[in-house]
This record gives C-alpha cells, sequence and structure tokens, in this order.
C-alpha cells in the first residue's frame, strides 16, 4: 500500500537535509529548519562566509536566510552547540518506528539528488524512486529484475536477501563449485583455470550437505573462544599500551630535568661573569667620565678668560686688560698641563671574551643528551632460529671486480617529516632522476645534478613504478587496490588509475602488458585496462613458487621475467609470451636477501644484494658473472639509464642518499 503525503512529511521533518540520515541532536536556526548539530557545525565552519561572519552572517542551508551567531563574540565552531535544540523533532524520532525511516534514491544520489524512494529492486539490491523504477523496468538489462514496494521489504526484510554470491575476480559469476583440495568456493571460470589439475570438485550444494551441524555448532564455539582470546589480548595491548605511555610521560620528565640542570648551571655561570664584567665597565666609565668632565671645565676657562679680555679692552681699561691678561696666560698654562696628562692617560679599550676551555672539550664530548635504551621482549613467543641467508656465489670467470667512484645527491628535501625511503628510482631522458620514497608518501623528481625539480604528495606510501611510455608511469601502492598513472614532464601529475583486487608491489612493463607483484605470494599479468591475463603462484605441480615476491623486471631480448623473493633468498627467472608466463623457471638465482632487480639494455640481469650488501651481475643461464658494486648499506633498488652506461642505486643504511654511477668498462664504474 503506498504512503499518504501526510506520512511522508512526517518522515520528512525528521531527515537532516544536509547529510540526508535521522536527525542526530536537531538543533532549529532563527529560520526554524533543522539539521544534526555535527552537520550544522561541519557546514559552519566550512561555510565562505565565515570570515565576515558577524557582520553579514551565514547563509542557511536550506533557504539561504542569513544567520548569526545566537550569543555576542562566539567564535563560528561554537554557534551550532549554542542554537535551541528542537524538543519537537527529538519527541518524534522516539515515537516514529524505525520501519518509518526515509529513504532515499541510491540513482538519484549518485547524480547528487534527493529523491524519496517508493521500491526496492531484489536483483540490484538498491532503493529507487518512482521515476527510477519506471526506467529500471524498461531497460533491456534490467527489465526482468523484481521490483517490490519499498514498505512490503521493510514488513518483509528476508525477501531481500539474495542467495546467489558472486565470484571477487569473475564478478559475473555465481560461485557455485568447491574444490576439496585447495578448500576453496570457487566459480566456474576460476575452476577451469586456477584448478584444472585438481581431483576433488564437487558443487557447492553437495559439500554443504555433508557439512554437519555439529561441525557448525564446533565452529562457533571455536570463534567464541577466539573472540574471547582476543578480548584478552586487546586488554593486554592496552594496559602494556598505558604503561607505556607513563614510561615515556617520565623520560620525557627526566630529559627535561637534566636538561633544566645544565641550562641552571650555566645561567649561573653567565651571572657571574656579568656581575664582572658590570664591576670593570663601571670603573672604566667613571674615569672616562672624569676626563670629559676636566676637558669641558678647560673649555669654559678659556671662553671666560677671552671675555674678560675682549671686554676690558673694549672698555680701554687698561690696567684692568693687563691684569686679566697675566690671569689668563697663567691658567693657560695651567690648563696646559692638565689636558697633556689626560692625554697621556687617555686609554683605548678592548673587551674579549674567551670562552673556557672546558666549554670546547664538554661541547666535544657531551654528543647526546643521554642514552635512551628501548628493549622490547616477546615473553609468548617461542624463540626461533632464523635460517641463515645463503653465501653469494663465487666468480666464474677472471673479470675483474668492478671498483666504484660513488657520487651522491640528498634525496630529502622540503616538507620530507622521515627520513627517507626510496624504493624505486628511475634515469629518465637522461638528465632527470624519477623517484619513489616509500617514507614520505612521495614521488621526487630531480635533475642531472640533484636539484629538485618538482615533487608530487601522495594520499598512502608508494612501493614502485613503471614507465609505461616516455610520459606516463604507472606506480604501486601497496595498501591500495589501485595502480595509479602519472604524466612525468616538468611536473608529476596523476592522470588515472588501474583497479586491482589487492595492493601491489613490484611493477614492470612487458610488451604491452604490466607485471605486478603481491605480497600475498603471486604475480599478475595485467592488461592497461585492468583485465587480469594470468595468475602465477603455484607451478604446475601445485607448489608455491614465491613467498614474499617484492620487486620484478623485465628483459625485451629475451622474453624473461625476474622476481625477486626476499623471505625465500632467490631471484626467479620465467619465461614469457603474450600475456602468458611459462611456470617452470628457467633458473632461479641464490642471493641473500635479495630487493631491487634490473635488466640493462644490454640484457645483462643486476640483483640488489641486500644482506651481502652488493650489486650481483648475473649470465643469462643464471650463473653469477660480477660483483659491480660491494661495500653498500643495504641496497634496496638499482635502475639503468637506457643506453646502460649509467646506473643509481639506494641504499636503506643511507637512506636519504641516492648513488649515481658510470660504467666506464666491462669491469669498472666511475662517478658521474
Amino acid at each position: 500500500m503506498a504512503e499518504t503525503d501526510d506520512r511522508k512529511v512526517l518522515k520528512m521533518s525528521l531527515v537532516c537535509s544536509i547529510c540526508l540520515q535521522q536527525l542526530n541532536k536537531p538543533r532549529s536556526l532563527p529560520c526554524f529548519h533543522t539539521f544534526c548539530e555535527s552537520c550544522l557545525k561541519n557546514y559552519l565552519v566550512n561555510a565562505p562566509e565565515k570570515p565576515d561572519a558577524t557582520k553579514s552572517g551565514i547563509p542557511c542551508p536550506t533557504c539561504r536566510l542569513a544567520t548569526f551567531s545566537p550569543k555576542p563574540t562566539l567564535p563560528v565552531d561554537k554557534w551550532a552547540e549554542n542554537f535551541p535544540v528542537n524538543h519537537l523533532v527529538g519527541t518524534l524520532i522516539d515515537i516514529v518506528p524505525m520501519t518509518a525511516r526515509l529513504e532515499f534514491c541510491e540513482p538519484c544520489k549518485d547524480n547528487k539528488v534527493s529523491k524519496i524512494a517508493m521500491s526496492w529492486c531484489q536483483e540490484c539490491q538498491e532503493a529507487l524512486c518512482e521515476e527510477c523504477a519506471k526506467c529500471h523496468m524498461s531497460m533491456k538489462a534490467t527489465k526482468n529484475h523484481e521490483i517490490t514496494p519499498l514498505e512490503n521489504v521493510r514488513s518483509n526484510p528476508k525477501r531481500s536477501v539474495r542467495e546467489e554470491v558472486t565470484c571477487s575476480e569473475h564478478t559475473k559469476r555465481e560461485v557455485d563449485m568447491y574444490c576439496k583440495d585447495h578448500e576453496q568456493p570457487s566459480c566456474a571460470m576460476c575452476i577451469a583455470k586456477d584448478h584444472r589439475k585438481c581431483e576433488k570438485i564437487y558443487q557447492i550444494e553437495e559439500v554443504m550437505k555433508k557439512q554437519e551441524a555439529t561441525d557448525q555448532a564446533r565452529l562457533m564455539k571455536q570463534m567464541d573462544k577466539l573472540v574471547a582470546d582476543t578480548d584478552g589480548v586487546k586488554k593486554e595491548r592496552q594496559e602494556v599500551m598505558r604503561g607505556t605511555m607513563a614510561q615515556k610521560n617520565k623520560m620525557l620528565q627526566d630529559i627535561a630535568h637534566a636538561k633544566k640542570k645544565l641550562l641552571d648551571h650555566i645561567e649561573k655561570l653567565e651571572s657571574q661573569i656579568t656581575a664582572k664584567f658590570n664591576a670593570i665597565t663601571q670603573t672604566d666609565f667613571a674615569i672616562m667620565q672624569e676626563q670629559i668632565d676636566y676637558c669641558n671645565s678647560v673649555q669654559s676657562a678659556m671662553y671666560h678668560a677671552k671675555s674678560e679680555i675682549t671686554s676690558a679692552k673694549e672698555q680701554q681699561l687698561k690696567k684692568r686688560e693687563f691684569i686679566v691678561t697675566q690671569q689668563g696666560q697663567k691658567k693657560y698654562e695651567e690648563c696646559t698641563e692638565g689636558l697633556k696628562k689626560i692625554v697621556e692617560n687617555s686609554a683605548k679599550i678592548h673587551y674579549a671574551f674567551e670562552e673556557d676551555i672546558q666549554i670546547s672539550e664538554t661541547l666535544g664530548a657531551l654528543k647526546i643528551l643521554g642514552k635512551l635504551d628501548v628493549k622490547h621482549t616477546y615473553p609468548n613467543k617461542k624463540p626461533v632460529t632464523p635460517p641463515l641467508p645463503p653465501t653469494p656465489p663465487l666468480p666464474e670467470d677472471n673479470e675483474k671486480k668492478a671498483t666504484k667512484k660513488v657520487k651522491t645527491f640528498n634525496a630529502k628535501v622540503k616538507g620530507d617529516k622521515r627520513e627517507c625511503r626510496i624504493t624505486a628510482i628511475k634515469l629518465w631522458c637522461n638528465k632527470k632522476v624519477l623517484l619513489a620514497d616509500n617514507a614520505n608518501s612521495r614521488l621526487k623528481l630531480f635533475g642531472e645534478f640533484g636539484d629538485l625539480t618538482c615533487t608530487f604528495d601522495c594520499m598512502n606510501a608508494p612501493w614502485d613504478f613503471t614507465f609505461i611510455d616516455k610520459g606516463k608511469c604507472a606506480v604501486t601502492y601497496p595498501s591500495e587496490r589501485k595502480i595509479r598513472i602519472f604524466r612525468v614532464k616538468e611536473t608529476i601529475t596523476e592522470v588515472g588509475f588501474i583497479q586491482v583486487m589487492r595492493g601491489g608491489n613490484g611493477i614492470c612493463m612487458a610488451c604491452d602488458d604490466l607485471v605486478v607483484t603481491f605480497g600475498s605470494g603471486c604475480i599478475r599479468v595485467i592488461s592497461l585496462d585492468g583485465a587480469v591475463k594470468m595468475m602465477v603462484d603455484t607451478d604446475y605441480i601445485g607448489k608455491r613458487v614465491f613467498s614474499n615476491p617484492e620487486f620484478v623486471t623485465f628483459s625485451h631480448m629475451t622474453s624473461t621475467i625476474f622476481v625477486s623473493d626476499y623471505n625465500n633468498h632467490n631471484v626467479t627467472a620465467l619465461k614469457y609470451d603474450s600475456g602468458k608466463v611459462d611456470k617452470t623457471p628457467q633458473f632461479v638465482y641464490p642471493v641473500s636477501g635479495p630487493r631491487g632487480v634490473e635488466v640493462d639494455f644490454h640484457g645483462n640481469l643486476y640483483v640488489c644484494g641486500f644482506w651481502s650488501n652488493d650489486i650481483h651481475k648475473v649470465r643469462e643461464e643464471g650463473k653469477f658473472r660480477q660483483m659491480l658494486v660491494n661495500s653498500l648499506a643495504r641496497p634496496l633498488c638499482i635502475a639503468f639509464n637506457e643506453e646502460g652506461e649509467k646506473f643509481a642505486l639506494s641504499e636503506q643504511g643511507n637512506p636519504n642518499s641516492v648513488k649515481v654511477y658510470r660504467i666506464i668498462a666491462a669491469s669498472e664504474v666511475e662517478d658521474v
């Protein structure tokens, strides 16, 4: 039965026109329009008229009537909580049942239009207004969908729940099969693609019939126990966090106390030497003032004697003129002698401060204010002896070990809040260097001399990138389900993205496709439109190939993909052909914790040995050829330019430095 207009008006009055949800803490404006307190506060704080709010007011979100502060001199962020509460609306919210709440049309909401929903599509699981429901039933793709009045769905909500479950990878396929070998529900496409060798394939209904109720009850009990255990762990972690915070506060107080003692002592020494200096200057200034006063008295005496002689001469008093002249002569000789003594005793004063030698010695010895000791203990963790990484293979030929002359530039720039962690490098157009700074969530573009050209601040931390063409690169973000596309010229601009099922790590271009590694232990071949062409996680006999693949590169000369597996301490070479990867490895090269991998212009493979602190040059057949650079500090990634005579690398042990080399011979490198 359709709703009456009065019922619609009643429900509409309980909805905030800002968030389109039921009103929460309703506050009324002078124009009587009512909004949620939090919605109103957010609107007022972000209103463009905010700077002049006290003079011209802020318009109501609904009628645009100017609204002024409810109290004089009240800041804008306090307005909302001081507007009157709409008690009538609050009472209606309490007495109107939840089933009477207002629903809005989903398609209209996507177009930023608010229309009341009247119907419910059982297939699409969304609310529709009257116009959208008619359009829904007239379209070829949706005309057979079951459209139900919204009131019927509220009274019988179970009807709106679809039993059909679609596949996460093949979204148009229903999950109707079950692989007993892998204990994994799948669609028919997944069975044909990834479970061809499996023998125990059943219809999911058959497996459901065999599942005993006791198994489900046992699972529910196990889940309850896990929830209880999780709650215990959570409380223990919270207690540790509180204890750690208390330790932190005490440590900060101790540091502040040590600083205060040091500053108090310095201030005491400063006051002592300042008092001594003031006493010396006071005596010097008193002597100089006496000398100045004597000079003033000499000048005054000479002016007076000249005046007496001139006056007696003008009055033609011969006797007086003779006497004052004799007196003036005597005064002159007396003052001349006094001034001579002043000149002889006039000192030029030079003050200088030379710090005590102990200050320099103390500053030299005081490298830190104190020792910070942090220990992590794991009382519940069983001791495990980690496997030793493999020893790097020895050279098989007489090729001379590469020598290095390193030139570095600083990758840390203004705005960086942490030490850098450069996980990807590209020597771009021979004159620019593009970096992915994982620690600061930035892409950085530098000139050939290490001068910063521009940066791009990312929402999440980037890991690796590859150039699709000369002006565009694809960047992976492990915490996102997207591969973002950027245009790189004089600036870095985001131009699109490719949707993926989970966050990727390493990435490279293989012909016209992208090859991406994932932390779950697989690699995927993905087209530029986002379609997954192939996934490799196991070989042909079902054995897992990778544990933690991080970096990947592709050789166009040999059509080979090279994947570094940090946990397995090896680099795996796989043949690639037209979007397909041969699961049988061409070779597996052992390295102590391999990180970045790169192929130069001539098809040579280079591997960053993270634990062996060197760069390996590997033959085409997977045998060690040369140690290109050694004595590094945990190398992370390496990149060659297009001609292959330059390469750059980053190190975890030198987080802010990017080192650039030039290869001048088959066995030598030098700085550029």
